[in-house]
């Protein structure tokens, strides 16, 4: 295959989970670049329908829907529709997530169980209904969005952690158990990226911390990143979209850490 058409994933169907804004319309934008028609879908709607529009008029191709990943039976209705509708589900790319900050000690049941429900299960119930899809065209690419966090303790975000942790774990079973239906299961780890919701995130972590020496700890984190830059979505788009494409043909159950260096430091 030439180098142009490695990249290209023309006539390929792709659903984006939390794509209106952020890492999530990034990766987006850049699977319509490649050719692929991306269905962003988000809880936010209406800003689902802008990134879909903004793609289109890039000479894309997208469309909008809402999904809620809590809701088993909305995930599994909306995904049954979407595959009818576009005829194929090629690429599958679990991007939404949160990820609220709170000490560990004082940390209540309700937080884990809405991180996990997200993080975890909202990976869980979308792969579950894509499956199916996949195995009828007898290929797929599955992309999970893990964090840094699976791989470094962060004070305040146990929570967090334990679910990426959960997404690694459950990228590598699953490559395990649909390599032989010809689908590649993948996950891309980010670090510390420029997006408004990481912003908000970071802004309420520095708010719980008391003790001074730990403030400044988290203050220069990002001067410890080796490229000397924080992350930019594009730079997660771009390797989602090699995961994606047939320039990772041979490329199954990984974790692409993204992250400038920073855990080499």
């Amino acid at each position: 295959m030439k180098l142009a058409n490695l990249l290209n994933i023309s006539g390929k169907t792709a659903i984006v989970t939390g794509a209106a804004m952020g890492i999530g319309q990034s990766i987006a934008t850049r699977l319509a670049e490649a050719g692929a028609h991306v269905v962003v879908t988000d809880y936010n709607e209406p800003a689902a329908r802008e990134t879909a529009i903004s793609i289109r008029e890039s000479g894309g191709s997208a469309e909008a829907w809402f999904m809620d990943i809590t809701d088993t039976d909305a995930v599994q209705t909306t995904i049954e529709r979407i595959g009818k509708d576009c005829g194929r589900i090629d690429i599958l790319v679990n991007n939404a997530g949160i990820y609220p900050a709170h000490p560990f000690l004082t940390s209540e049941d309700n937080l884990w169980q809405k991180t996990l429900d997200v993080n975890v299960m909202g990976v869980v119930r979308c792969i579950r209904a894509t499956i199916p899809r996949m195995i009828e065209t007898g290929s797929g690419a599955i992309i999970n969005l893990a964090s840094l966090g699976a791989f470094h303790p962060g004070r305040n975000f146990a929570h967090y952690s334990a679910s990426k942790a959960g997404v690694v774990m459950i990228t590598k079973t699953l490559a395990l158990e649909v390599g032989a239906n010809n689908i590649r299961v993948n996950a891309v780890a980010p670090g510390s990226v420029a997006t408004p919701g990481a912003t908000a995130e970071l802004q309420a972590a520095m708010a719980l911390f008391k003790d001074p020496a730990e403030l400044k700890a988290l203050e220069i984190f990002n001067q410890r990143i080796p490229l000397g830059r924080i992350g930019q979505p594009d730079d997660v788009a771009k390797a989602v979209l090699f995961l994606a494409s047939p320039m990772s043909a041979y490329i199954t159950g990984e974790v692409m850490v993204v992250d400038g260096g920073f855990l080499l430091s």
